[in-house]
């Protein structure tokens, strides 16, 4: 994955792996990656890596992907809605049970909702500020 502004939370490393191919097309990159499938999550939380880009300088915006663990997820929509000052760009696949009710409390705070995965680099790259302009 190519090192770059953008903070990324996901439940499928998968997913994390593609949405890494997409992000250099609009010249962009991780700056840090946190996979929280169930085989790998270690006791971090959605709302603590949310605190940790919003305070990170190397951070710009923050993909989160993946539903949100029910027990934390109004926590997090609140936190977002009252502190997070970098965009917050998600995408919550359909197969998820509480997937729509998510997708709008996501949507309520503030959170820019991506409806397929495709689509996730070019979203974040519309709200954030490359850091250079290009050179031919």
């Amino acid at each position: 994955m190519d090192a770059g502004r953008i903070g990324i939370v996901s439940r499928s490393p998968a997913l994390a792996c593609e949405v890494g191919r997409q992000l250099p097309m609009f010249g962009l990159g991780a700056s840090k990656v946190f996979d929280l499938s169930a085989s790998t999550q270690q006791g971090i939380t959605h709302l603590e890596l949310l605190e940790m880009f919003n305070r990170h300088w190397g951070t710009d915006a923050v993909l989160l992907l993946g539903a949100i663990d029910a027990d934390e997820e109004k926590a997090c929509a609140d936190w977002i809605a009252q502190h997070m000052k970098k965009p917050v760009i998600g995408f919550i696949d359909d197969a998820d049970p509480s997937a729509a009710a998510q997708r709008e409390l996501l949507r309520a705070c503030g959170v820019h909702i991506s409806a397929d995965s495709t689509g996730l680099a070019e979203l974040t790259a519309s709200l954030v500020e490359l850091p250079w302009l290009p050179f031919d």
